[in-house]
This record gives structure tokens, sequence and C-alpha cells, in this order.
């Protein structure tokens, strides 16, 4: 199997992959941060090899030398003699389950969010340059939740969608259209495109979360503008959001409606897949798709995904939406 599972104790270095049966992860748009899922071979039969993972240890999971993701064990479910059951996290971990206060004045987005991993010893890859200033108090908030807020006024304000993960136990923020995917797999000598393979392909559409006309008001309640999209509500008939601004920020009132526009005044379109599967394919990363029975056909944003191996064959089911923007 060239999937491997280490196990990292302080400065020591073990393979448990002989003692390992089935290896699952999974990510998700909604939620920072990876879940690793394993099981490990247990029996009381004399000179069976002793189970060495324990709650707060570090696995890590390889391909070929290369690491996919690392995270801290969280979760142990023993049941009888059936092989123990572990569950876990990336770093991002303590931002999901802590909670803090934060303010800031006119910081720079790129700039609030290095200073929270900061503060919670996340260590950064990269974090491109997001220049919207940040005047805000987030109260007793979960550091994930914050991170996700300032990327959305950055979002509103830029019309840029950003993406964030964990990678080799660090933090990257990117734009989420420079991480377009391929995904391969190989059988013998040759290399193929999963895409190939396609199984079990479905395909929804909708427009139930369309906004199509936006009205921004100011913190006095008093409308500044409004913002259609005018083919749209002839078509599909007038779904409107409204956007508070506080005085500072009126003056990009046009701006924010043109990007949420941009963002929101289209139909809702998922879709699901199953694949050979791809270490490369994570969720937020963008992935071309056709299939011709379901009139699948377009660069689409990976929800979620769930990788899984199990007897030596690496599987990944998506779910993909119309990517925007």
């Amino acid at each position: 199997m060239a999937h491997e599972l280490w196990l990292i104790k302080g400065s020591t270095m073990t393979n448990i992959t002989p003692l390992v049966g089935s290896i699952g992860w999974r990510g998700n748009m909604d939620e920072l941060g990876d879940e690793l899922s394993f099981n490990v071979a247990f029996s009381d039969v004399e000179f069976f090899p002793k189970n060495p993972c324990d709650i707060g240890d570090m696995v890590m999971l390889k391909n070929e030398g290369k690491e996919i993701t690392r995270g801290i064990i969280v979760d142990e479910q023993k049941s009888g003699r059936s092989p123990v059951d572990y569950t876990s996290f990336d770093f991002a971990f303590y931002l999901n389950k802590s909670e803090s206060t934060y303010q800031f004045s006119k910081m720079a987005a790129d700039q609030c969010i290095r200073k929270i991993l900061g503060d919670f010893g996340i260590a950064i890859g990269n974090i491109v340059s997001i220049p919207v200033p940040i005047t805000k108090i987030f109260p007793g908030k979960k550091p994930s939740d914050i991170i996700k807020e300032i990327l959305e006024i950055a979002e509103q304000k830029l019309g840029i969608k950003y993406l964030m993960e964990m990678r080799q136990g660090k933090f990257f923020i990117e734009k989420q259209k420079d991480l377009i995917i391929t995904a391969k797999f190989t059988l013998g000598d040759k290399s193929y495109n999963a895409t190939d393979a396609i199984m079990n392909p479905s395909r929804s559409r909708s427009i139930s979360d369309m906004v199509n006309s936006i009205q921004v008001v100011g913190n006095n309640d008093k409308i500044v503008l409004n913002k259609d999209d005018d083919v749209m509500i002839k078509k599909y008939g007038k779904i409107q959001k409204v956007i508070t601004l506080d005085q500072e920020e009126k003056k990009s009132a046009k701006e924010v409606a043109e990007n949420e526009l941009k963002l929101l005044s289209k139909l809702t379109e998922e879709i699901s897949i199953d694949l050979i599967g791809d270490d490369n394919v994570r969720a937020g990363r963008l992935f071309k798709v056709v299939e011709p029975i379901t009139g699948i056909d377009g660069t689409y944003l990976i929800k979620d995904v769930d990788h899984s191996i199990e007897n030596g064959i690496h599987k990944m089911s998506l779910n993909l939406e119309v990517q925007n923007g």
C-alpha cells in the first residue's frame, strides 16, 4: 500500500501502517481543518503487537513519502476485541474549539488573521495580501469563525473568493481561482484522468438560495442604494438581500452591492460524484468535470470531499457546486 500512516511522539516517528485497517480523511468548505480517521487492530493474544496510539498523539498520512495531512488524535473508541477506532484533526482544531474576543481598528484583514493565528500558536505557510481595513469588535467567538467573518468582509469589498486550509501543519490563505486541480490515477505504467471513470453522478439545480437584488442601508436604517440584476429578476422574480454598512463604509456601497450580486445572483447547482482517489483533491479547490448523462460540464468548487482507503483501494466522494465569479 502506497499510503502510510505514521505515529509521532515527540521526536520519534513510527510507521503503524501494518497495524491499520481502514483509513479515511475528509474536508468541508464550511469547516476549517481536515479530519483523519483510522482503526488499529486489537487482540489480547500473547505476542500480538501492542497498540501504540493514545489521545493527544500526532499522526501523519503519507503517500510515497509525501505528506497528505496530519492531525492530533482527539477521540478513541474501543469495543471488545474489535479494532480500535481513532479520530484526529489538524491544528485548526484549536481554532474551532476555543473562544476569544478581538477588537481591530483599521488593521488590514491579513494582518488581523496573522494576529489570531499567532495568539494560538498556529504556524503560517502563506497568507496572501488582503488590503481591506477591519474595524470591528468580535466578542467571545471561535477564532475560526472570526477568521471566516474577516474573509467574508474582504470578499464583499474585493469580490475575491479566498481559500483557507492547513498543509503540513501550516495555515494557508490563497485566492480560490489559483487552485484548480486535475485528479489522476495510475493503472500499470499509464496515468488516467479520474473524471474518465466517474461513478454515481448526481446533479440538482435550484433558485432557492438566489439573491438578485441588493439593498444597502446605513447604520441609521436609511437606504443608501439599490442594485438589481434585471435579467435574473425578469426570469426568476425578485429576491432581495439587505446589507448594512456603517458611516465610513457607505462610500463603498456600490462596490459591495455589485460584488454581492456577482456572488449570489445565480442558480445553485449541486453535484455529487465518486471517483478513484487522488490525494490532491481537497475541499475549496476548483475541479473541471464533464459528464454528459447528467449534463455536468464546467469548473466547479469542491464543497466537501471524503477519501477512503480499504484493501489498498483509494476512493473519494465529492460534492461540488458552481464556482462563483
